[in-house]
């Protein structure tokens, strides 16, 4: 869809992008500034199409603006409208994502599908482990991406906190903190009802009321992962520029515990 709308706004005259599309009488589109200058250097006020050269009567520049968009839309009516429900079309890139008990910090439990985890108050795992997170309350998910798109959901529930994401797979998993793309993380995390997105400069948003459940779509080739609000059918945020030299993993970082209590769980949708 982007490309074919991306071809109709071009103007064939400036070849740039145009802002304000100017339909002629022939259909074919152009930007205002082309169309302007046509009608100025002739006395009759006559345009003709440089595509076509039909010939097309001059008028107001606000009909000839409307025009353009009006025929825009009507042009691309059907996939404008497939454009609000992209979540749809995300699930063609479905992975079954579980998480590895082999990097998962010793705080953590972890269902025996492997699909859910909560952050406790006792250690489970006391062994060290050199895949396992020592001081972050985190889990890396599997398998591990090196190309093409592939999306996942999960559900957060109700907690107050918690980080979504993918990461590098050589991550530094001794680090005591760093959760930033400097570091070879890029997420959203929610924290006292603000959406924080773990980029440099900072990037925080207003928490979405009621969010719990979220979609990830990570495009390797396009080096970006952008996280979905999937029951509102909306974008959160887009993290572009990836350094993808190496595998991308999952990456989940669930509610800590609260004094007398365990933390939230967060589980992967299969």
């Amino acid at each position: 869809m982007a490309l074919s709308l991306q071809e109709e706004l071009t103007c064939p005259v400036c070849l740039e992008i145009s802002l304000t599309p100017v339909s002629l009488s022939c259909t074919h589109i152009f930007c205002f500034p082309c169309v302007h200058r046509w009608m100025l250097e002739d006395w009759e006020l006559k345009v003709t199409c440089p595509v076509c050269r039909e010939e097309s009567d001059s008028a107001p520049a606000e009909d000839l603006i409307i025009g353009g968009i009006s025929l825009l839309f009507t042009q691309h009516r059907a996939l404008l409208k497939k454009s609000l429900h992209v979540s749809s079309e995300l699930l063609r890139f479905c992975e079954d994502v579980t998480l590895d008990p082999s990097t998962a910090h010793s705080f953590l439990v972890l269902s025996e599908d492997l699909r859910s985890v909560r952050c406790g108050n006792v250690c489970h795992n006391p062994l060290e482990d050199p895949e396992r997170f020592a001081y972050l309350a985190c889990v890396l998910g599997t398998p591990c991406f090196s190309s093409g798109r592939h999306y996942w959901e999960v559900e957060v529930g109700k907690a107050e906190e918690w980080t979504l994401g993918i990461c590098k797979q050589s991550v530094d998993r001794k680090r005591k903190d760093g959760f930033t793309s400097e570091n070879g993380f890029w997420f959203i995390s929610k924290k006292a009802e603000t959406i924080y997105t773990g980029s440099i400069p900072e990037t925080s948003l207003p928490a979405i009321p009621e969010l719990r459940h979220l979609g990830i779509f990570l495009d390797v080739e396009m080096e970006e992962v952008k996280f979905f609000d999937v029951q509102g059918n909306t974008l959160i945020y887009t993290h572009s520029h990836l350094s993808c030299v190496e595998p991308l993993r999952p990456f989940f970082c669930p509610e800590l515990p609260r004094e007398g209590d365990s933390g939230a769980s967060m589980k992967i949708c299969s």
